[in-house]
């Protein structure tokens, strides 16, 4: 899929898939970093999700001024973006559930109907293969235009995982109804990293996104650095 069919899926589907974004040794490397952390600091579980992972993976920041994604962030955003959540990185591994149906903040605090521009762009990195079968993300096509939330946590006929090779990346708007896959799995992990831009009239919540340590956010690129002006140390 090219850039001009991805927007045009985005905005009519709520999602679209770009294969092929970084080398597959890249994914691993940066799958193999995450998962070291995760089970180090995390425990256990079935369903990890490390939040600030570019202050402890800074090797993560091109994934978030990749050219494609910027173009498509300003496209459904606007000019003015920022990056809110300082990479999550969301490992799903074999045992683990099938998730809640749900929307993005900041779309559950903004009464009904929601707007009909998007709020906040989701993308998911693929640092592993996402099959249906490993907990894929997944989606309800054209959900977002009911501009309000899923009222059932069923199973609905249109539901479908987004699957993709590794190196790929699932951009999604907020408002698309979604959800983690269980991962039915014996042996196969599935980690994402996750970063989510909102447009820049939209604030920081007083429990707040991460905060970036001022020391790595000063050796990012200047691109970067105004992403996240809001999200590093005073």
């Amino acid at each position: 899929m090219d850039l001009q069919e991805a927007k045009i899926q985005l905005d009519d589907e709520g999602f679209c898939v770009l294969e092929d974004q970084i080398d597959a040794h890249e994914a691993d490397y940066l799958n193999m970093r995450a998962c070291d952390l995760m089970e180090s600091t995390l425990g256990q579980g079935t369903y990890l999700s490390l939040e600030g992972s570019l202050d402890l993976i800074p090797e993560l920041a091109p994934l978030c001024i990749h050219p494609s994604i910027l173009e498509l962030a300003e496209t459904a955003l606007g000019e003015n973006f920022i990056l809110a959540n300082n990479v999550a990185m969301k490992l799903c591994k074999p045992g683990a559930g099938l998730g809640g149906l749900h929307v993005d903040w900041p779309l559950p605090s903004i009464p009904k109907p929601w707007p009909i521009s998007p709020t906040g762009l989701a993308v998911f990195w693929m640092l592993t293969d996402f099959t249906a079968k490993n907990g894929a993300t997944a989606v309800i096509p054209f959900s977002h235009h009911t501009r309000r939330d899923p009222t059932s946590n069923r199973t609905y006929q249109h539901e479908v995982p987004v699957v993709g090779k590794k190196g790929s990346v699932l951009v999604f708007v907020n408002g698309i109804w979604h959800r983690s896959g269980a991962n039915t799995t014996q042996n196969e992990n599935r980690m994402a990293a996750s970063v989510f831009y909102v447009p820049s009239f939209i604030y920081r919540p007083r429990d707040g996104w991460p905060i970036m340590k001022r020391h790595i956010y000063d050796k990012f690129p200047r691109r970067l650095q105004e992403l996240l002006a809001r999200s590093v140390e005073e």
